[in-house]
């Protein structure tokens, strides 16, 4: 691993204890991925963050993503290019992804947690008719859905369990709405298949990432309220509930061979 990634993971880790264990889970990236020194920095952190803290860490990497459903559905309401029952949809789900926001939220602060706030901006590209709106949002929902059924086998809580596979559904729902209003296969599969870290990461990051050079800043997920956990590639608080599921996963199938 090279000197400037270990500065990176020095500089950001609370703890020794997270350091060694953002640098392991760092070095496997190293050798599997190609991703920058920074996007690598911020997926070991937020993915060690996630051991630590649990099923705090769990949800708030889950509302860092609500966040962001929930002010594209307020973005493409006001852009004005939505009409009829495709207007109608968004309005709808947009008002799903606002509870969901407040749920996780008042959930991780009774836990004892400090719930992640809103970016104050997101990277939206510039949709210019009903069509790459709607396909937009499909693809939204779908990472929606699939991010929290990765995330699913690591909560312990049951209650937190029912719960996440209850958002779960309705992000599946919407997703299949919308892809019936673009003309998609409204349910193309049988089993739903939950998305690894690297697939969810690829989607997320152009909208997550903050402009070049600008680190993106994330609040403690609970293991440690004193500390502010910095995380410089933002998309890698949500791939790592994903990540962590496949190796869990992965992990058990394992054990049973």
């Amino acid at each position: 691993m090279s000197q400037s990634l270990t500065a990176l993971l020095r500089m950001f880790s609370p703890s020794r204890r997270h350091f060694m264990r953002a640098s392991a889970i760092a070095s496997g990236l190293v050798a599997t991925t190609v991703l920058s020194h920074s996007t690598i920095a911020g997926i070991a952190l937020a993915e060690a963050a996630a051991q630590d803290a649990g099923d705090l860490g769990i949800l708030n990497f889950a509302l860092t993503l609500e966040h962001f459903e929930n002010v594209m559905y307020r973005n493409v309401i006001a852009s004005g290019v939505l009409s009829g029952k495709a207007l109608d949809y968004a309005k709808t789900y947009g008002d799903h992804e606002n509870t969901h926001v407040a749920a996780l939220t008042d959930t991780i602060s009774k836990l004892g947690g400090t719930p992640v706030k809103e970016q104050a901006a997101y990277n939206f590209p510039a949709l210019t008719n009903q069509d790459e709106v709607l396909k937009l949002l499909a693809t939204v929902e779908d990472v929606g859905a699939s991010a929290y059924l990765g995330a699913a086998p690591l909560i312990k809580d049951g209650g937190l369990l029912t719960v996440a596979v209850q958002i779960h559904t309705v992000e599946a729902l919407h997703a299949t709405a919308m892809r019936f209003l673009t003309g998609q296969d409204p349910v193309p599969f049988a089993f739903a298949p939950p998305r690894t870290g690297d697939e969810v990461l690829a989607i997320v990051t152009p909208f997550l990432t903050p402009a070049a050079g600008t680190p993106g800043t994330m609040p403690p997920t609970g293991a440690n309220d004193n500390n502010m956990l910095t995380v410089l590639g933002v998309a890698g608080g949500i791939a790592a509930a994903a990540g962590l599921a496949m190796r869990h996963k992965a992990a058990n199938e394992a054990s049973k061979a």
